[in-house]
């Protein structure tokens, strides 16, 4: 065996014993708040302040991965001739990186792999100024918001309680959960499940989540795509994780997308490529091979399943769901239609939104999570963007861009926005068709509105004052989600 890979199993059993101390941390810390079940994921790096500092992860990449990915080079070749090769492909890591550039979001992250193999083909983090950072793209703490959906359907479906074209009566609006709607027989409005789906209803999804899956199935199918889980990666990577409630209203709640669920953008990769796979979730490949000096090849990869996370049935059912999301849902302005969109003329396009604002200053996560073609899966996906009050690119349009320059399709512009909000300046209203209508001048008026709930995380205060420091609030409140 070769000085690197011994060199490489002694770092793999610092990583291993680092996890092991980090696990314990995390252990000891549910205990103390056990009987709350409003606690943020993975305490020591739960915070958002998190993101400004070196963590455990990044002083445990021993062979400096993160480096050769923050380079933007796929080989490293070591003093004594080895080298190391990545599966990244330079032009998609490239290409991705240069969009986050282009519009200059405060946070971005992306991870995009091969379903049938696992091969990690990107792996992006962005800090606001153009900097890399790789690690975004491993932390488990951001919201997952409505891509929670795909688990609260994958177990109605499979539980066989719900099929995707049954018709779903909801009370209150499209996007609210009515606590006296949850058991009723009756609602203001119905649609099928698949629509529901589509266009992220949390009022039909927080009924079905208390109706059709319950707490412990919820959780169970979490387990099931892989949430709690260590994932055995070429960096270390946090575990994304779930806190599932027993209280019905915050049960729906959570199994619409508002709940205490924290993922990794690779973990969403993840759960892409096993939808994509007939429900295998494959392990995922960052390093392809490594060649020794003489030019033998000593580590090489191969895939594997990671594990199993529903029936092909489950998934391919998913899948028609997720279809429906592109072609009418709330990928749909950024998608566009057939007729003005090169790339669905050429294949089916499968996704999944998700959408939150929270934290002091506020920011807005927006997740995109897909595969295509939809046929003959090749690349899934997971796009994450966080915008300030001055909103940049969706996640949805990163995820386009992406499957576009990667299938060899033209690139497009963002659409544009739905309105603009402002206080006595000029406000555009938009026409459906995206066209200004007309520009004028009005005095915003004050608006009486009802304070809405709020999911607070609570936090020690050790990081009360490392997130002060660093400019931002502990204090959680997510109040949208599609």
């Amino acid at each position: 065996m070769s000085k690197l890979l011994r060199d490489k199993n002694l770092r793999c059993l610092i990583v291993a014993v680092l996890f092991v101390l980090c696990g314990s941390f995390s252990n000891a810390a549910d205990a103390d708040v056990a009987e709350d079940a409003d606690v943020v994921a993975f305490e020591g790096l739960s915070g958002f302040s998190r993101l400004h500092e070196e963590s455990a992860m990044e002083q445990a990449d021993s062979l400096k991965v993160s480096d050769l990915l923050k380079s933007g080079k796929t080989k490293k070749v070591f003093p004594d001739g080895s080298s190391l090769i990545l599966t990244i492909d330079k032009g998609l890591q490239s290409e991705i990186f240069n969009l986050f550039l282009r519009y200059d979001p405060p946070y971005g992250a992306f991870v995009a792999m091969e379903p049938s193999t696992g091969r990690v083909v990107a792996l992006v983090g962005y800090r606001k100024g153009g900097k890399s950072d790789p690690w975004l793209a491993l932390r488990a703490i951001y919201p997952a918001a409505s891509l929670v959906k795909v688990i609260t359907a994958s177990a109605a479906i499979e539980l066989g309680k719900i099929s995707p074209s049954d018709e779903v009566w909801y009370q209150g609006g499209l996007y609210s959960i009515n606590r006296a709607g949850i058991h009723s027989d009756f609602g203001s409005a119905s649609m099928t499940f698949e629509e529901a789906f589509a266009r992220s209803a949390n009022g039909v999804f927080g009924r079905v989540t208390v109706r059709d899956v319950g707490t412990s199935a919820l959780m169970t199918y979490l387990d099931k795509f892989g949430f709690g889980s260590p994932i055995p990666f070429d960096m270390p990577v946090e575990p994304s994780r779930a806190e599932v409630p027993s209280d019905e209203y915050e049960l729906a709640r959570t199994g619409a997308g508002f709940g205490e669920v924290y993922a990794s953008p690779l973990h969403m990769a993840m759960v892409m490529a096993a939808l994509a796979s007939d429900g295998r979730m494959p392990r995922p490949i960052l390093i392809d091979r490594i060649v020794g000096a003489d030019g033998n090849v000593e580590y090489e990869s191969a895939p594997a399943i990671f594990q199993d996370a529903v029936y092909p049935e489950t998934a391919q059912a998913l899948v028609r769901m997720m279809v429906k999301t592109i072609e009418m849902g709330t990928s749909r302005r950024a998608f566009g239609t057939p007729d003005k969109t090169p790339l669905l003329q050429g294949m089916e396009v499968a996704g999944k939104t998700g959408s939150l604002s929270g934290w002091t200053p506020r920011l807005h996560f927006g997740w995109f999570a897909g595969f295509a073609p939809v046929d003959s899966p090749r690349l899934a996906l997971a796009a994450l963007v966080a915008n300030d009050v001055q909103w940049k690119i969706r996640g949805s349009y990163v995820g386009k861009e992406a499957f576009s320059f990667y299938f060899g399709y033209p690139p497009s512009d963002p659409p544009p926005p739905h309105y603009v909000k402002s206080k006595g300046k000029s406000v555009r209203k938009i026409n459906k068709a995206g066209k200004k209508k007309n520009t004028k001048t009005v005095k915003a008026k004050p608006v009486k509105k009802k304070p809405k709930r709020q999911n607070r995380a609570r936090v020690s205060i050790a990081e009360r004052h490392a997130c002060a420091s660093a400019g931002y609030n502990m204090e959680a409140a997510w109040t949208s989600n599609v």
